[in-house]
């Protein structure tokens, strides 16, 4: 059986600020259906969602190489890198392989070449460089 709603009913409702399924106040009706709430948590007046319907958060994906380590990947990376050790200058020109050595992140090896970018792999994580390519 449907249950019958009126204004100043309490129903569970997805807060959009609390981002969770909250009881709320009924504030407007249209017809037979719940046109908007108020959280009883924050105060929030908003369209009644649901908790039911709420999608679940998206995930992020996982970058390649996730299994390894970005520091066992930058000592592979280093070993088979080609090239001699250059220091570190945006305005530079750079080939994949070629060893980099910066004066904040330290050595690094770059792994992707874009349009005045690069890829590079440093000990702790691989970063977006700039470059002129």
């Amino acid at each position: 059986m449907l249950e019958k709603n009126a204004a100043g009913d309490n129903v569970a409702s997805y807060c959009t600020k609390c981002k969770l399924g909250l009881d709320h106040v009924v504030v407007a009706m249209t017809g037979d259906v719940i046109a908007k709430v108020k959280c009883k948590t924050c105060g929030s007046t908003h369209k009644f969602r649901d908790p039911a319907d709420v999608k679940k958060p998206r995930v992020a994906k996982k970058k390649e190489d996730s299994g390894r380590t970005a520091e066992t990947l930058w000592e592979t990376c280093l070993s088979e890198a080609r090239g001699k050790e250059r220091v570190y200058d945006m305005y530079g020109k750079y080939r994949v392989g070629d060893v980099v050595l910066h004066n904040t992140f330290g050595k690094g090896v770059v792994r992707k070449l874009y349009s005045n970018k690069c890829d590079m792999i440093f000990k702790d994580r691989e970063r977006l460089m700039a470059s002129t390519n």
